[in-house]
């Protein structure tokens, strides 16, 4: 059984890292399930028998990469810092993923992912502003996808001006935003 299970977890792996390599070079609309698993070098059946398509395993993927960075984080003000960090070190991945802008119909996709993500986080101990705003809120969803649209359009916003206003900057404005919603 443990067996089956690490190899399990190496096959999601290897998909999740055949996507993160080719959002290097390519838009995630334009990636094809076959390019993944060309990339993974794995069956197309077995993309299937993990994934339901390409935008599962993109929300697997970066829900594991919200995760590692959250496990990583003692803050929310932490956890922003990571992130901003993160995009700024994979601007071409975060491109990729992030083409065609807020006007995107991709981009609604990715404010639902985050947003999941985040409620999935509220069954978590921890203690930062975010969950335990999460926690208390009269309507959870809608505050999820509140902070997820204003962490998105900073992202995005940032990405339009060509990464050139200063990575402090961009940290500051999202701190205080997600101050002010979450209080």
């Amino acid at each position: 059984m443990e067996d089956r299970e690490m190899k399990a977890n190496r096959t999601v792996r290897d998909f999740e890292v055949a996507l993160m390599n080719l959002l290097l070079t390519t838009s995630f609309e334009r990636i094809t399930v076959d390019q993944i698993c060309d990339e993974a070098l794995l069956h197309r059946s077995s993309f299937y028998r993990y994934f339901h398509d390409k935008y599962d395993l993109l929300e697997q993927t970066l829900g594991a990469w919200v995760e590692r960075i959250v496990d990583q984080t003692a803050t929310e003000d932490d956890l922003i810092e990571a992130l901003v960090s993160q995009i700024e070190a994979n601007r071409a991945m975060f491109s990729n993923l992030a083409n065609g802008g807020m006007r995107s119909s991709f981009s609604a996709e990715l404010v639902r992912m985050i947003a999941e993500i985040l409620l999935a986080r509220r069954q978590s101990p921890s203690q930062n502003t975010i969950v335990v705003a999460l926690k208390k809120a009269e309507n959870p969803e809608m505050l999820a996808y509140v902070l997820s649209g204003a962490i998105m359009g900073a992202f995005y916003w940032w990405q339009e001006n060509n990464y050139h206003v200063p990575k402090a900057e961009v940290v500051t404005f999202i701190k205080r935003s997600v101050h002010a919603l979450v209080q």
